[in-house]
């Protein structure tokens, strides 16, 4: 055998050595991480973890100021959403990574905020209700409620004149924020999750996020939660001021 020949031989065997490794770590199952949504609370951590290979993995994080991870352990370090990425062999695989912050919140601000944050990444879809299938805005906080037994209205407008009107300076976690030009013209809520965020069914090509809570111009804020408690003052027990005035 000549050394092209030779040479040659040696340049297959190796590109097929470099084939088969990966196919011979996942030949015990599809790689994958065993989370690829995740709500995270301040000060916790978390371990995500890749499935099925023993290689190395390379993470990354798509906002450090979101959540940071080192060796798939991530930490958060404020309140918004990021995506984590585990890179094997060339292949990405990621995680939507949700943080939230429940200091100061009452159980039932709590469970609304953490029900409603399990579906950030979920589709908007015009008209709908449906919270894994797709639902527009005043669809998204009528369903929230709805699993906590509240019975809601069902658009952004009958919403803002159907809620306890509270003040900016006074907005709890749980509390709902209607945007649009005017407040006759409310065309859009959100539901605020505390530290300047809201979360909401944005729009088709964004589904549900989490934004700052002035992302748009705010026309109205309103309180759902009965069993919460808040201070008297902040609530005007009458039904919103526009309500009952138009």
């Amino acid at each position: 055998m000549n050394r092209k020949c030779f040479a040659f031989l040696t340049l297959i065997i190796a590109v097929a050595f470099v084939a088969f490794m990966p196919l011979q770590a996942q030949a015990a199952g599809k790689v994958k991480l065993n989370k690829s949504k995740l709500v995270l609370e301040m000060g916790t951590t978390y371990e995500l973890k890749v499935k099925n290979t023993d290689e190395n993995v390379k993470w990354s994080t798509s906002n450090k100021k979101i959540v940071k991870v080192k060796k798939g352990v991530l930490t958060p370090v404020s309140v918004g959403t990021a995506t984590v990425t585990a890179k094997v062999f060339g292949k990405k695989y990621t995680c939507k990574v949700t943080v939230a912050d429940y200091e100061g919140m009452s159980i039932e601000q709590k469970e609304v905020v953490s029900f409603a944050l399990q579906f950030v990444g979920n589709a908007y879809r015009y008209g709908g209700t449906s919270l894994t299938k797709g639902t527009d805005c005043s669809g998204f906080t009528y369903s929230v409620y709805r699993n906590f037994g509240y019975d809601m209205q069902r658009t952004a407008y009958q919403q803002l004149c159907s809620t306890k009107s509270v003040k900016k300076k006074n907005l709890k976690p749980g509390d709902l924020i209607f945007y649009g030009s005017s407040k006759r013209s409310c065309s859009h809520v959100a539901l605020y999750i505390g530290n300047d965020k809201v979360v909401h069914a944005s729009t088709e090509s964004t589904g549900i996020v989490v934004s700052d809570y002035d992302y748009r111009k705010a026309v109205g804020y309103g309180r759902v939660l009965k069993k919460a408690t808040y201070p008297s003052v902040d609530v005007d027990e009458n039904v919103s001021a526009y309500a009952t005035s138009k």
